[in-house]
């Protein structure tokens, strides 16, 4: 899905004062990292290296784990296509509502979708492939460590993709590359861009067995992750800080957010685990709050028609700072009044 994503700023120009709709937090210190690049700037007059072997060494020391199981990307997307070309005719369990580019990746690779985890059609594939967010977007929902750890491990003969991309942004203990890198069915994806507040800059990485993770090197084009990108991988790697350090004080403002937001008429907001949330509006539209919001304050947030299994009433928001929150808040009060 090329449209669709949650921040769409691009299509506002200079009305978006307050960013609701990213999943990241906007108030991220890159002052180091800009110094970094621009003593770098002119490496972008030569050609990356054709896999960013340097990078993953890097990050495999970090991580505890060998180089050969990590396998850094062109964001979290790319991980995601290159799994699903990996397991190209498999049948693919994604439950939902959940990040649309499972699905989407998944088709062009010809998988058998199926949003049931229980399946029983006859005339499906024997190659299974699950397909976990955790945590979950757009829900906030975190399932257990345990729970995903029992499931990988009771099922070797199927395939499991668990996306981590919003592990900067819980406190719930999730699955530990060093604990997981050597079980063949299991793939473990994250995000570098979601931790460090970069999304511009495209960076991801998969962990898993060396040789799953052999296989989706050889199906990768040469040249993927950018100059500037492996260059802000390694400052990030060696002395880059998560953009919120402070998580707890951070869910605090989250919860605070939520408790609001649920006080208002019409509003229903779901229980969280992470930085976002859920909302569903009405009798109105998200839609027609998000129209709301951008035109009369400069506000924008992420509406969900797009979501397998929402409709067109809900809406996510992600926490900021807390005057921004206060400005939102008052905002959706002010529009539900109207």
């Amino acid at each position: 899905m090329i449209e669709g994503h949650g921040d769409d700023i691009y299509h506002y120009d200079e009305e978006v004062k307050m960013n609701f709709s990213s999943t990241n937090f906007m108030h991220a210190d890159h002052s180091a990292l800009k110094a970094y690049l621009m003593e770098r700037f002119d490496l972008i007059s030569n050609y990356p290296e054709p896999q960013p072997l340097q990078l993953e060494k890097l990050m495999a020391e970090k991580l505890g784990i060998a180089p050969e199981s990590v396998m850094v990307t062109n964001g979290a997307t790319e991980a995601i296509y290159l799994i699903a070309a990996l397991y190209s005719g498999s049948t693919s369990i994604i439950p939902q509502p959940t990040s649309t580019e499972y699905a989407d990746a998944c088709r062009i690779h010809r998988h058998v979708i199926t949003y049931e985890q229980n399946e029983v059609g006859a005339n499906l594939p024997k190659e299974r492939v699950y397909w976990l967010c955790n945590p979950n977007n757009p829900s906030g929902n975190v399932l257990m460590k345990s729970f995903v750890d029992y499931l990988v491990r009771r099922s070797p003969q199927y395939n499991f993709v668990v996306d981590q991309s919003f592990e900067a942004f819980t406190k719930e203990p999730l699955l530990v590359p060093r604990e997981t890198c050597m079980l063949q069915n299991l793939l473990l994806v994250h995000s570098m861009s979601k931790t460090y507040g970069i999304p511009g800059i495209r960076l991801g990485y998969i962990t898993g067995h060396p040789n799953t993770i052999q296989m989706l090197r050889n199906l990768r084009q040469p040249w993927a992750v950018s100059t500037l990108a492996i260059e802000t991988g390694k400052f990030l790697v060696k002395q880059g800080r998560p953009v919120v350090e402070d998580i707890k004080a951070y869910l605090d403002e989250t919860e605070r957010l939520r408790t609001a937001l649920r006080q208002i008429e019409g509003i229903r907001v779901y229980e969280t685990k992470t930085n976002y949330m859920l909302c569903e509006i009405q009798p109105t539209t998200a839609l027609d709050l998000k129209s709301y919001l951008i035109h009369n304050h400069g506000i924008l947030i992420r509406d969900c028609y797009n979501f397998t299994g929402l409709s067109t009433h809900f809406f996510r928001v992600t926490t900021q700072l807390p005057a921004e929150n206060d400005t939102l808040i008052s905002a959706i009060h002010e529009y539900m009044q109207s």
